[in-house]
């Protein structure tokens, strides 16, 4: 069974959509989704470190992140890639607390998966080994294709763990992310069409 790696935040679901939401809504700011240029909004909407904080402490609560739509294609495609037999593994940098309502959130929307992990992508928590987990120990999975958004990541699949990546095309990672294992596509569909094998 291959085990495929699909990110969540702006792959399966629109949370850089509901950042401008809360922005607009909690502190009157008015963004919009091209002008998110830089994959750390707070730099992209040059926001405050106290502003930053409580977006990131609101857009975490469990209520907001049940909230956020999913992208168009995607769950229509994890349901096809499950049917042919692939393992789906859910690889997030959410912080560790948001584990529950991640898991609620995937249910709610029919999202199949066989697999959660929580990792340390970006030296934002302390990785504690069971729940949330370290890069390097991510390194200790094999996947045969991985779903990113984050130009950081992308190039860290493609580059150290040597996996070939669908990069979804976002204003955050136009840049920096030339490498010959990451493929940039525009939707879910174009996805579907680039999966290196359709049987596991």
């Amino acid at each position: 069974m291959q085990s495929v790696y699909v990110d969540m935040d702006d792959v399966l679901c629109q949370t850089a959509q509901h950042f401008l939401t809360i922005l607009e809504r909690d502190f009157g700011k008015r963004f919009t989704f091209e002008q998110l240029t830089d994959f750390d909004v707070g730099q992209a909407c040059e926001l405050t470190v106290d502003e930053k904080q409580e977006l990131y402490r609101i857009v975490h609560q469990g209520e907001e992140l049940l909230n956020i739509p999913p992208i168009p294609g995607a769950v229509d495609v994890l349901q096809q890639w499950s049917a042919a037999g692939h393992d789906i593994a859910i690889v997030t940098g959410r912080p560790p607390d948001t584990y529950e309502p991640s898991v609620q959130w995937l249910n709610k929307h029919g999202v199949p998966h066989n697999r959660i992990f929580i990792v340390d992508k970006y030296g934002r928590f302390a990785p504690d080994g069971s729940q949330c987990i370290s890069l390097e120990a991510l390194r200790n999975h094999t996947f045969c294709w991985a779903v990113e958004d984050s130009p950081i990541m992308a190039m860290y699949l493609a580059s150290q763990m040597k996996m070939p990546v669908a990069l979804l095309d976002r204003p955050w990672n136009r840049k920096d992310t030339n490498h010959e294992l990451v493929s940039r596509h525009h939707n879910w569909i174009e996805i579907a069409q680039a999966l290196p094998s359709n049987n596991p």
